[in-house]
């Protein structure tokens, strides 16, 4: 084989000049594979962890109360961030963020526009890939991020560059912001501005960044809410899904107990409160458990509906409309919280079970529950409980409502119209992925993938025909020596195979110079500036700057990519010429 290999290398500097013409061919081709390569790879990371990250995270939970789009509020945030940090690797996450925006209208000087507010928490390290993004997306021109936490002015504040200028605001001007709170009530508020940045994405210059804290006290949230969970990994395309999934299993919700004193008059005892919904399976099933024996029963799936067991009825000597109290203990702040419920009406049930219960419809029930979140039923001792396979279970209402997982942007268009058809009275809560609230930047990257598998194919009939060409005419010029290597005894083998060998060798260096060549051409590019301003292929850039990003495992397919096709191209006339007899091809003339 040696002998062979020696024999290919040497014929392939007979014919220099045919074989620079296509060895440059190759290294063309490979020059173009590579950078096509690095650049699709570049943008897909400029989507997913520059853009994708930044709009919608790779993995969001996302949660709406009482079907209510702009209010976007979940009452227990530990709880949801345990579920989540149990059922992700935490060696493959990047960053668990509280996820707010607030659209709003800001007044500067003499002009105003429509910005969103985004919370940056600052009390957290970011992981160094997150970072050098935040570094490389987020210019700061004028002050920086620390400058969130001052609290020597009133609501620290950063601006991008074009909003400033629009506005004719500076570092230390003030803006008046107009806004809505989570509960629809119109607010204002004065932010100062600390700093000003540059971004080159277009559709990020319309933000403004706040502490988030101080977003979520001017938006009304309590410590201990969260408006939505963003999760930033590593791996998304292969991680993304997956995690979600098992977010999602583990989000399955209980159902909602309230459980506390109830007083009437001079009596008092514990009492179980349970919310029942109203949606039509949930009405079938409660008309088949419970039987209204004082009240309008036509009534029950009222808004304000408070039903008492008859149990309750007779100890408290209580009747319709009759006023009583409940006290019970709120999760977080362990206080007292009293409501007063006026009885609509007095039930009795053989199969529902339990005594001292009160039963509300879900709309009157989470309006106490959500206000102030009590205790999980699971430690509630005392609280009546339904088993399971009761079959009134399925009709009480549930800590929140779990939507089912989608795995299309058209499964969650869907779902979302669903969110405003069915006008759920508890909290909805979504978990997603970035396939289905990121669909169309991620199409994007599928395009590229699209055009680089063009060139690819493109390249693979330039050099197949280029070679053929040139193996034809290689083998022609070589008849007589074939004829005469084949009688001083050269197998029909090792003929094909030094042609192969000899294309391979072709290949091989073509594909190192064309490697050399694609870095120098990536490094020069990569230093050009281009000026894209309001120029939506901007977020394409990074600072500016062309984006590639080469892996070694790109730059070897490339090599084994053009190797076989050149290997195989030559397989077919080398095979040929080592078929043609020695006295043949000792005949041959041009």
């Amino acid at each position: 084989m040696n002998l062979i290999a020696m024999i290919s290398l040497r014929n392939l500097f007979r014919q220099k000049r045919r074989n620079i013409l296509l060895g440059t061919a190759i290294s063309v081709g490979v020059t173009i594979l590579i950078i096509a390569h690095a650049f699709s790879n570049g943008i897909t990371d400029i989507l997913f962890n520059k853009i994708v990250a930044y709009v919608a995270g790779h993995i969001s939970v996302n949660f709406i109360e009482k079907s209510n789009m702009e209010r976007q509020i979940f009452r227990d945030k530990e709880r949801i961030l345990s579920a989540i940090n149990n059922n992700i690797d935490s060696a493959n996450v990047r960053e668990i963020d509280e996820g707010i925006g607030v659209f709003c209208r800001i007044v500067g000087n003499k002009k105003a526009d429509s910005m969103v507010i985004v919370g940056i928490d600052l009390s957290k390290k970011l992981s160094p890939e997150s970072m050098k993004e935040v570094q490389e997306s987020f210019r700061m021109l004028e002050g920086n991020f620390e400058d969130l936490s001052r609290k020597d002015v009133e609501n620290p504040a950063i601006i991008s560059q074009e909003k400033a200028k629009y506005m004719d605001v500076k570092k230390g001007d003030i803006l008046r912001m107009r806004f809505k709170n989570i509960y629809g009530n119109d607010e204002s508020a004065r932010l100062t501005i600390v700093g000003i940045v540059k971004n080159d994405n277009i559709f990020m210059q319309a933000v403004m960044f706040t502490e988030l804290q101080n977003i979520k006290r001017l938006m009304a949230y309590r410590t201990y809410e969260v408006p939505n969970y963003v999760i930033t990994i590593r791996n998304p395309k292969e991680n993304a899904i997956r995690y979600a999934d098992k977010i999602h299993s583990a989000l399955r919700p209980d159902i909602a107990v309230l459980y506390g004193d109830m007083s009437f008059k001079s009596k008092k005892d514990a009492v179980t409160i349970l919310g029942y919904k109203s949606n039509d399976d949930a009405k079938k099933i409660v008309n088949e458990t419970i039987e209204i024996v004082e009240g309008e029963k036509d009534k029950i799936f009222y808004s304000k509906t408070v039903l008492v067991s008859r149990a309750i009825a007779d100890k408290f000597g209580i009747k319709t409309g009759g006023v009583f109290e409940f006290t019970y203990k709120d999760k977080f702040e362990n206080r007292d919280i009293t409501r007063k419920y006026t009885a609509s009406g007095i039930f009795n049930s053989k199969d529902m079970g339990g005594e001292n219960v009160v039963l509300m419809q879900e709309e009157r029930f989470y309006d106490t529950y959500y206000d102030n979140l009590p205790e999980h039923a699971g430690k509630l001792k005392g609280a009546y409980l339904p088993d399971k396979n009761n079959p009134f279970y399925k009709a009480l209402a549930t800590e929140w409502e779990l939507l089912d997982r989608t795995k299309t942007s058209e499964e969650f268009e869907k779902k979302l119209k669903e969110i405003s058809k069915k006008k759920w009275k508890g909290t909805i809560v979504d978990v997603r992925t970035m396939y289905e609230s990121a669909s169309d930047v991620i199409k994007m990257e599928n395009v590229l993938n699209l055009i680089t598998g063009s060139a690819g194919l493109i390249l693979f009939f330039i050099i197949l025909i280029g070679l053929v060409n040139t193996l034809r005419m290689t083998i022609r010029e070589r008849t007589r020596e074939i004829g005469t290597v084949r009688a001083i005894g050269m197998q029909k083998n090792d003929v094909r195979n030094s042609f192969i060998m000899e294309s391979f060798f072709l290949a091989l260096f073509a594909s190192i110079i064309g490697i050399l060549i694609a870095f120098g051409i990536m490094n020069i590019l990569s230093k050009y500036t281009f000026e894209t301003r309001d120029n939506p292929l901007s977020m394409l850039l990074v600072n500016g700057h062309l984006y590639f990003k080469p892996t070694f495992a790109g730059v070897l397919f490339s090599i084994i990519f053009i190797l076989l096709i050149v290997v195989a191209t030559a397989f077919f006339p080398a095979r040929r010429a080592s078929k043609l007899s020695p006295s043949s091809a000792l005949r041959h003339y041009e």
